[in-house]
């Protein structure tokens, strides 16, 4: 049976980097094929033909969150890449590793919004106060930001910004440039409704989907002046140790932290988001970017606008300096025994011949941990073995579970995906239907054809069946005990009086004129029921 996924598991369009909820794409009147990202057997990430989603009922679901903080709903069956394979949710457990993407490539973003749009929008999801029957305004204690956000709102609609100093921060009040009557929205209304943006307070803000459909270039720029709201770059100071990079964005909304999450993965920028607890106030979400790498790439490729990045030449100089842990992407421990040691086996290396050709020390202790891609790289430069290579240079981070929780029965969906089987979902790789858009998947199961002849309590399995509804989409999951006549291929109820009770010759007839021969159609060794 296929497992599924809640509606709002989020899918992207490969082509424009749009987000889709499943129940959204299962419930679209067309149904032409889309793009989707997926992953491929070299473990390549790419845009991969959708051929259906669908409403597959409802089931129990889990709520299964990762390390990084991704987080996605879904059936106890739906399988999840590990190491070793697809696994259902039920069999994984915390500590397991699942497969998330590295970074999420798109093929043809369209840009729907100008670079002035992206830089206002930043800043006022960020600091702005748009709220209805609320004067529009944007606070900051950047006067650096003042001005963008004034220059922006000019350029595009018109709009003198009033500054308001207040004790060590301004305020931008962004008043209507004509007069509001009957039928004539405020411009940054109307802007925000054709954005399918809310008017919401900070704890309910999100970006919108334009955003999602701009280039690299446009989401970092979005990005960069996000940062010089609620962001934070600096030094972190630890006793003993030298200064380390605190790089981090907060908001109170747990969907807007996850965006921006998403929008640095589509720069190949790994993040973690923390909880962080207000007592009596609403909690926190900080979206931390650690280790040297991840922060160097933020450093350059994304920056901040404003005061707060002044601080990145010196920061990025620093971290050149240092060397990289590598310990912040590292490939789980079943490598050993489930890649590299069948490698050696092939090239005939015992573990402490591949150790003495790595100049290293061979220590038991490898199977404890997992490998860096670095050192996987240097060994397969020993073993040259294909797995290896593929392993080491995948779009694949290896994400370990922190949390498996059940939250009851909802609707479900699932997906069809061309060749590969396997989509991109809350940017977690999940695998995809096997049974497409059947309405019904039933198993015949036969004990004694494989020589099961007895159940746990002893009881004769001779001539029984069990008819297995494994899914039913307008009805209930049950499985249906029957006897069974294999010379007769004929199921009957268990309690049937006539069970048994069949003509010696099933073909027998009073017509002495009609000739009846075999029938060819099972002349193989196994009966087919």
């Amino acid at each position: 049976e296929s497992g599924c996924l809640t509606g709002d598991a989020l899918l992207q369009d490969a082509r424009t980097g749009r987000r889709i909820s499943i129940k959204e794409l299962a419930q679209r009147n067309s149904h032409e094929p889309l793009e989707v990202i997926a992953l491929n057997e070299e473990f390549q990430l790419g845009g991969h033909t959708l051929v259906k989603a669908f409403y597959s009922g409802r089931k129990q679901v889990f709520e299964l969150q990762t390390r990084s903080g991704r987080r996605i709903k879904a059936s106890a069956n739906h399988p999840f890449l590990k190491l070793e394979g697809w696994t259902a949710l039920e069999s994984l457990k915390i500590g397991d590793r699942i497969a998330i993407p590295r970074k999420l490539q798109i093929q043809k973003p369209d840009n729907p919004l100008s670079k002035d749009e992206l830089i206002l929008l930043a800043h006022l999801i960020g600091d702005g106060c748009i709220l209805p029957k609320q004067p529009y305004h944007y606070t900051s204690a950047d006067l650096e930001n003042i001005e963008i956000v004034n220059k922006t709102a000019d350029q595009l609609f018109g709009i003198k910004g009033k500054v308001i100093q207040q004790e060590n921060w301004w305020h931008t009040y962004l008043k209507c440039p004509f007069q509001l009557t009957h039928g004539r929205k405020h411009p940054i209304t109307e802007w925000y409704d054709q954005l399918g943006l809310e008017r919401v307070r900070s704890y309910a803000k999100k970006v919108p989907n334009g955003v999602f459909r701009c280039d690299n270039d446009r989401i970092a720029l979005f990005l960069r002046h996000l940062w010089a709201t609620d962001g934070n770059i600096s030094w972190k100071k630890l006793k003993g140790r030298k200064p380390a990079g605190a790089i981090y964005y907060a908001s109170s909304s747990q969907a807007l932290t996850e965006q921006v999450q998403h929008l640095l993965c589509r720069l190949g920028i790994q993040s973690t988001i923390r909880l962080v607890a207000q007592g009596k106030y609403r909690n926190n979400f900080h979206l931390h970017i650690q280790g040297t790498e991840s922060q160097l790439q933020f450093l350059t490729k994304v920056g901040c606008h404003g005061e707060r990045g002044a601080i990145i030449p010196e920061m990025a100089k620093a971290l050149r300096d240092i060397v990289a842990n590598p310990n912040t992407d590292v490939i789980p421990k079943e490598a050993w025994r489930y890649f590299i040691e069948p490698a050696m086996k092939a090239n005939k290396l015992s573990w402490r011949g591949l150790f003495r050709q790595m100049s290293q020390q061979f220590s038991s202790s490898i199977y404890k941990n997992g490998i860096s891609r670095d050192r996987l790289n240097r060994i397969n430069e020993i073993l040259k073995d294909d797995h290896l290579t593929k392993l080491s240079n995948s779009d694949i981070v290896w994400d370990e579970i922190v949390n498996l929780a059940a939250l009851g029965e909802e609707d479900v969906y699932d997906a069809t995906i061309e060749g590969v089987h396997n989509f991109v979902a809350n940017d977690v790789i999940v695998h995809n239907s096997i049974e497409q858009d059947a309405d019904i998947v039933a198993f015949i199961y036969r004990p004694e054809y494989y020589d099961i002849l007895e159940d746990e309590e002893g009881q004769s399995l001779k001539g029984i069946a069990e008819v297995i509804v494994a899914k039913h989409r307008h009805g209930a999951l049950k499985t249906v005990r029957l006897r069974f006549t294999d010379e007769f291929a004929r199921f009957s109820d268990l309690d049937d009086p006539d069970f048994g009770n069949l003509p010696s010759d099933t073909f027998e007839s009073p017509q002495s004129n009609i000739i009846t021969r075999p029938s060819k159609m099972n002349d193989d060794e196994d009966i087919p029921f």
